[in-house]
């Protein structure tokens, strides 16, 4: 089907939840070259540009940074802070949106805030899903991934942990196993000890 209107080209992205899309994504629901299209998109005022061929709509009623950070680069998802926040086992605001990618790329900037891209190799690229169209990592992923870029601090990555076994949405058994996956003895040391301290919390213990 061929669209002409950039209502309708918003439209069909949208029914396709391409909330963050490509060029080309746009110039072939229009049947339209490249140069003729990216003139329509630059020149309308609810698509923004994030890098040079890639946009996402902004009709003034609020974005979804996590949709949008986990959407710019191919394959990826959201982690470690982001992802407690996201889980909401964490009390901390975060202050940019972390990627994890086997892709090596650039930090950006979106209304003022920082979208990070955290390179990892790609057998420990594993242990996340897709949530309305954001792609995140597992709660128990998120906690290895905290582990192994050390970040945030270990004294965020515990209390998040903590909270997630408090609210019962961390599968223990995941956890070792995603640990194990990552074929690293440190993560493994880290890990056991997160578990032993927190069966041996005094408040646990009362």
């Amino acid at each position: 089907m061929k669209y002409n209107k950039m209502q309708d080209i918003l439209l069909e992205l949208k029914n396709h939840r391409y909330n963050v899309f490509n060029l080309n994504d746009a110039a072939k629901l229009m049947n339209k070259s490249n140069k003729y299209t990216s003139k329509l998109l630059n020149s309308n005022k609810h698509i923004k540009k994030i890098e040079n061929g890639k946009y996402y709509i902004d009709e003034g009623t609020g974005i979804d940074l996590y949709q949008i950070a986990s959407n710019i680069v191919y394959p990826s998802y959201i982690s470690l802070f982001s992802a407690f926040e996201f889980y909401s086992i964490t009390e901390q605001t975060i202050k940019k949106y972390s990627v994890v990618t086997p892709i090596r790329h650039r930090d950006i900037v979106i209304d003022n805030n920082i979208i990070e891209f955290n390179f990892i190799k790609k057998e420990r690229f594993f242990g996340y899903t897709r949530n309305n169209n954001i792609y995140i990592a597992a709660v128990e992923k998120a906690i290895i991934d905290s582990l192994y870029f050390q970040s945030p601090e270990l004294s965020y990555v515990v209390e998040a942990f903590n909270r997630a076994i408090d609210l019962d949405i961390i599968d223990l058994n995941k956890l070792i196993e995603y640990t194990r996956k990552m074929n690293s003895k440190i993560l493994e040391r880290k890990v056991d000890s997160m578990i032993h301290d927190y069966n041996n919390r005094d408040d646990k213990n009362d």
